[in-house]
């Protein structure tokens, strides 16, 4: 399968975002960018996470250190939640 690229020039003006806040995004390593001929392009994979980001901080106020901050107690709780799934099916197996 074929990964898709969208030019972020392209994506902010259609969502009429500011592209410095992609940008930094990237700078505090909650996206990554491609440059290609000088242009700066993200993966079609990362739009469901740039989205999120984008409400988050247009839509909430929310800066890119709270972003970041989010992102991370997400994870954590995602990965919290897996935890919990594991032990529980190890205590169903000495029921």
């Amino acid at each position: 399968m074929e990964n898709s690229i969208i030019k972020i020039t392209e994506y902010c003006s259609y969502y009429k975002i500011e592209p410095d806040f992609v940008t930094s995004l990237e700078g505090v390593g909650l996206i990554e960018t491609l440059i290609i001929e000088g242009e700066r392009f993200i993966h079609e994979e990362q739009l469901k996470d740039l989205e999120r980001y984008i409400d988050w901080h247009y839509e909430m106020d929310i800066n890119i250190e709270g972003i970041d901050a989010l992102h991370n107690m997400l994870a954590r709780f995602e990965q919290l939640q897996a935890e919990i799934s594991f032990l529980k099916e190890k205590l169903r197996i000495y029921e």
